[in-house]
């Protein structure tokens, strides 16, 4: 019994450590903790994720980087050492039910301090079309004469709507998702042209929402201007 009240708390010592690191780097993110990868949009699981604009986006296609939470083991050969040294016979004390759930709670928390959350940002090509939605989230902040933001009022709020008022949102051209542009992307396949097997089950972006800015973003180096052709 006290074994499985030990498994118990471990479990939700994972969750809560969890919970903390993520909302710890969302707040400050550690950039020695990030790792990049690149990956096939056909990889994406469902058709609707958060996302933030890598590269200037083009009339055909958006880059994005998509955020990958793992938890990771600082210190593997430490905790093997541990493990060996827990592995070790027991007086016979420790035989008490008791002291064994306290020593499993203690090895368990130890394994806990020693994990930490790693972001990997896989970087993936979203096809776009002309039919593709660019939306914001709010209104874009504009400054009058002396400064301060704008506030629209309700006949110019309706007109930032643009054509389809019933979307959510507003509209707002390809070239506001600038890199490091926080966006909601909305995925669709393209119905199956039977005379063109090419276009089958071809994945694009139906919607693209900005719904804020990463402050912490900063754009990849381009080397391919210093290659000579």
């Amino acid at each position: 019994m006290y074994l499985k009240y030990a498994s118990f708390s471990l479990i939700s010592l994972i969750f809560l450590a969890i919970s903390t690191s993520v909302q710890g780097q969302d707040g400050n993110k550690n950039k020695s903790n990030e790792t990049f990868s690149k990956a096939n949009i056909s990889k994406i699981q469902g058709t609707h994720f958060t996302a933030r604009v890598s590269l200037d986006p083009n009339s055909k296609s958006i880059t994005v980087q998509i955020p990958n939470q793992k938890v990771v083991n600082k210190n593997d050969n430490d905790n093997n050492k541990n493990d060996d040294n827990n592995n070790k016979p027991k007086n016979s004390k420790s035989k008490n039910g008791q002291n064994q759930a306290a020593q499993a709670q203690a090895k368990q928390i130890q394994m806990l301090k020693s994990m930490k959350v790693v972001t990997e940002w896989v970087e993936v090509e979203i096809p776009i079309k002309e039919t593709t939605k660019i939306r914001t989230k709010t209104p874009l902040q504009v400054y009058d004469d002396k400064g301060n933001i704008k506030k629209y009022s309700p006949e110019e709020l309706k007109t930032l709507k643009g054509s389809n008022p019933a979307l959510p949102g507003y509209e707002v051209k390809l070239d506001e998702l600038t890199p490091g542009a926080v966006v909601e992307v909305t995925l669709n396949k393209s119905p199956a042209n039977k005379d063109d097997k090419k276009d089958d089950d071809k994945v694009f972006a139906t919607m693209i929402m900005v719904i804020g800015k990463d402050a912490t973003f900063k754009p990849p180096v381009d080397n391919s201007k210093n290659k000579k052709k």
